[in-house]
């Protein structure tokens, strides 16, 4: 099994003997990928939906495994037990889904789990949503696919002050590792910044607290990029 890139990086990221659960598997190319390479010897592949389940038992058929990959259709990790991993993916969605969740899966905060996290948008609300939720990040990948940069976090259960400014977007240990792709996605982040602050309206209230909002992270975002 060949993984994308960013399949890659995030299987990467999982210690070899994990008991992992990959969340909206879709094809279950990961869960495969780890079975086949012998970093997991068992995995939970869960979807919402018949369709993607499906098509990662056939994933899984193709390359001859028949054991170690525990297929359920679920929303979310509510057919995973936990005691069954302690290793939990969810990527390649949005960071409303994301927090949903972690939101309704309160043993992942009361547990020592490893969570990988990709997420595909609104990245500061994700930082909101795990610091308000019980968790904290512990390190910032960047992988470039198909043309496009996508973040990759690794969380843990445990205290976070939610991050301000620039600590939105950017995790410090990506800083201090010096990321071959930190600069351009710090250049990609500013242009958007960017033009989400001429896109608001002189004002008050709510409109002039994103002003400063996205002011601030632009200023500190240039600043680690110059």
């Amino acid at each position: 099994m060949t993984l994308s890139p960013r399949l890659q990086a995030i299987g990467r990221l999982i210690p070899p003997g994990s008991r992992v659960a990959d969340v909206g598997t879709d094809h279950g190319y990961l869960p495969v990928w780890l079975i086949e390479h012998g970093i997991s010897p068992f995995v939970i592949a869960t979807d919402l939906h018949p369709g993607p389940l499906e098509a990662a038992k056939g994933s899984a058929k193709r390359v001859g495994i028949e054991t170690g990959i525990s297929f359920r259709l679920a929303d979310g990790l509510e057919a995973v037990s936990p005691h069954e991993v302690d290793t939990v993916v969810v990527a390649g969605m949005g960071s409303e889904t994301i927090s949903g969740i972690l939101d309704r899966t309160p043993w992942l905060k009361t547990g020592i789990y490893r969570i990988i996290l990709q997420p595909q948008s609104k990245i500061p609300q994700l930082m909101d949503n795990l610091s308000a939720g019980g968790f904290r990040l512990t390190d910032q990948h960047l992988v470039e696919d198909g043309g496009k940069i996508y973040p990759i976090y690794e969380a843990e259960p445990g205290h976070m002050k939610a991050p301000q400014g620039g600590g939105r977007y950017v995790h410090p240990a990506l800083i201090e590792r010096g990321d071959p792709l930190l600069a351009a996605y710090l250049t990609e982040i500013c242009n958007k910044l960017t033009r989400a602050l001429g896109g608001l309206e002189q004002g008050g209230g709510e409109t002039a607290e994103k002003q400063a909002e996205f002011a601030l992270a632009l200023r500190e975002l240039r600043a680690a990029n110059s």
